[in-house]
């Protein structure tokens, strides 16, 4: 995977750094209060797994599947939600965590959902924030980057459900789309 790699946008250490801030943010905010995550499949999946870990207390935790990508590098227009969450989250303190905010379509289809089952609050968490291709008007409450327009992979974030295991967040190489036939 390594000769995909155009450059490291991100390193492993930036990302640990950020996570151990965000953890001790969410800590103050949630503490004493019965927290559910629910967490966007799969790009969230290893900033969950991080940042869970650093959680000293209990936490209600379900998954939610919805896709905007597919197999390409731009967003479709439409957000799918292939499966929907299973636990009970009427008057609890809900937090929705995702890998990125980009046209801003998953995060507001995955809010909108959840707001019809009644939370007691409702706030979103996402590893990057791409707010200049954001179609809707919609900010998460908490986010650890902001990165421009390149399209990146690693850390969760996949091209074509690859590199998702990269421990850095890396723009590829353009012969890996060519490659596919995507450029």
């Amino acid at each position: 995977m390594e000769k995909d790699i155009a450059k490291i946008v991100i390193s492993e250490d930036q990302i640990r750094n950020k996570l151990l801030e965000l953890s001790k943010t969410l800590i103050r905010d949630y503490t004493g209060k019965e927290w559910t995550i629910i967490a966007v499949l799969n790009g969230s999946l290893v900033f969950l797994a991080d940042l869970i870990r650093l959680i000293p207390f209990p936490i209600r935790l379900d998954t939610i599947d919805a896709a905007t990508y597919g197999e390409s590098t731009f967003p479709t227009t439409e957000t799918k939600i292939n499966r929907q969450f299973k636990i009970d989250i009427e008057g609890k303190h809900v937090l929705v965590i995702d890998d990125i905010a980009d046209t801003g379509s998953t995060l507001k289809r995955v809010l909108d959902d959840i707001r019809k089952y009644k939370p007691r609050t409702l706030k979103s968490c996402v590893l990057l924030n791409r707010s200049s291709r954001r179609r809707f008007n919609i900010q998460p409450e908490y986010s650890c980057f902001d990165i421009g327009d390149d399209f990146v992979v690693g850390y969760g974030l996949d091209y074509n459900n690859k590199y998702r295991n990269l421990p850095f967040i890396a723009v590829l190489k353009d012969a890996c789309y060519r490659r596919e036939g995507i450029l």
